[in-house]
C-alpha cells in the first residue's frame, strides 16, 4: 500500500501533487513538511504577525512546487528539492517546528576550514534522506548516497558535484568538485 501524503490524491491539482500521490518517498516529506507546518502555525510562540507571514509562505512555496514541471532536471527531483528548502525554512525560522522530534534534525552550525561563516544544515531522514545546506547566499539539496563510513551526501551545485559527509560532531565539505575541507559542528550554533 502507498504512503499516504498529506492531502487528498484524489484531488490532487497538477503534476507535483501527482508525482507526491506517486512516490512515498515524496509523500513521507509532504508528511514532514505538514508535521513542521502545523508546529509552527499551532505553537505557543506564533503571534497572528508572524501566522499571516506564515501562510503566504506556504501559498508562494506551494506554486513554486507546482512549477516543477517546467523545470528539465525532471519533475520528482524539483519538488524533492523543493520539499527540502521549505522544510529547512520551517526549521530555520520558526523555533516550534523544532519542537518535537520527527523525520528531520537541525538546522545545525557547522565551522568549515576556508569557508566564509557557517554553513547551516538539516537533515531530512524520510524514505529518501536528504541534507538541505545553507552558507552565505547559497544554499543546496543534496541527497544521501551510500558510504563506506559516516553519512555521504552529494548533490549539483553549479554544474559540478558537491559531496558533505558527516561522522558524529565532525564533517567533510566539498563544494563544486572541490577537495574537500574539515568542519566542526559548533555547539552554539
Amino acid at each position: 500500500m502507498a504512503l499516504e501524503p498529506s492531502f487528498d490524491c484524489s484531488k490532487a491539482g497538477g503534476s507535483a501533487e501527482e508525482a507526491v500521490c506517486a512516490s512515498d518517498a515524496l509523500a513521507s516529506m509532504d508528511l514532514e513538511l505538514a508535521r513542521l507546518y502545523s508546529a509552527a502555525a499551532n505553537g505557543p510562540n506564533m503571534t497572528p504577525e508572524r501566522l499571516s507571514e506564515l501562510k503566504a509562505m506556504q501559498r508562494g512555496w506551494i506554486k513554486g512546487r507546482d512549477e516543477c514541471w517546467k523545470d528539465g532536471d525532471g519533475l520528482e527531483s524539483c519538488v524533492a528539492a523543493e520539499y527540502g528548502m521549505r522544510i529547512f525554512d520551517l526549521r530555520q525560522g520558526y523555533s516550534d517546528a523544532r519542537a518535537d522530534e520527527g523525520a528531520s534534525t537541525g538546522p545545525f552550525a557547522y565551522v568549515c576550514d576556508g569557508v566564509e561563516g557557517a554553513i547551516s544544515a538539516v537533515f531530512i531522514n524520510t524514505n529518501d534522506p536528504m541534507a538541505v545546506l545553507h552558507w552565505g547566499e547559497r544554499v543546496i539539496t543534496m541527497p544521501q548516497v551510500p558510504a563506506a563510513s559516516g553519512v555521504h551526501y552529494r548533490g549539483d551545485w553549479l554544474g559540478e558535484t558537491a559531496n558533505f559527509w558527516t561522522k558524529g560532531d565532525e564533517a567533510s565539505f566539498a563544494p563544486s568538485g572541490e577537495i574537500g575541507v574539515g568542519c566542526v559542528m559548533d555547539e552554539t550554533g
